[in-house]
């Protein structure tokens, strides 16, 4: 069977073997995406237990003070982030701020979190959506050359005023060839895009609901309780 295959791809058409090339580097570069992504989104999710763990007993300010594991982790980012938008001298300077700069440091801060979160995901994202052109286009590529090549063994028909099955068989096996090779292209490709979607989302909706967990706290702690520190 391996042997028919083979022998199949070396008498393909010109045309049959550019759409198996093509096909190829569809799958060689779908292969690295999900090779990376996967080891990517289980660092992550590792990564986000460990986070969990350490800011489990910590709230609002107590959380900006933390040393967090994973500096590219979507949780440490946006920590990250707030804690530039506030600067270093944060917890000892708020309290001599007017009310009317609390509430623009306060909307700079909800700003800076939401601008944290598009680009944790941005980055997230990047390469996943070649999964999804790659299960699109690679059956069409398959079904171009499977009509080539059916087109071609037509041809030879006609040429040869025959259409016994001795002469057809071999040129319409020969087309097909690419048609299985743009599913199997395309296959892993379209499951990898719907596992790969669906961590993202578990990514964003993590992201989103730890940061207005913690804008919320460093509101109640940073500006309502202002009073208590003074």
């Amino acid at each position: 069977m391996i042997g028919n295959v083979w022998q199949m791809l070396v008498t393909t058409g010109f045309f049959g073997k550019l759409v198996l090339l093509v096909l190829l580097a569809l799958s060689g570069f779908s292969w690295a995406i999900i090779i990376k992504k996967a080891r990517r989104f289980s660092k992550l999710k590792k990564q986000s237990s460990s986070i969990k763990r350490l800011i489990s007993n910590h709230r609002g300010v107590e959380i900006l003070r933390l040393n967090l594991p994973g500096r590219d982790h979507p949780m440490t980012y946006i920590v990250e982030n707030i804690r530039q938008e506030l600067g270093p001298q944060f917890t000892t300077s708020i309290a001599r701020i007017d009310d009317t700069s609390r509430i623009a440091i306060f909307e700079a801060i909800s700003q800076r979190a939401e601008a944290s979160i598009e680009e944790v995901l941005e980055r997230e994202e990047h390469s996943v959506d070649f999964l999804a052109m790659t299960a699109s286009v690679a059956p069409f590529l398959g079904l171009l050359g499977t009509v080539w090549g059916i087109t071609q063994s037509f041809w030879e028909i006609g040429q040869q005023s025959s259409a016994n099955i001795a002469v057809v068989a071999p040129g319409l096996a020969e087309a097909l060839i690419t048609t299985i090779a743009g599913l199997l292209v395309a296959i892993p490709a379209v499951i990898a895009f719907n596992l790969f979607t669906s961590r993202l989302r578990e990514i964003a909706g993590e992201a989103t609901g730890f940061s207005k967990k913690i804008v919320a706290q460093l509101k109640r702690e940073l500006f309502v309780n202002r009073s208590e520190r003074i």
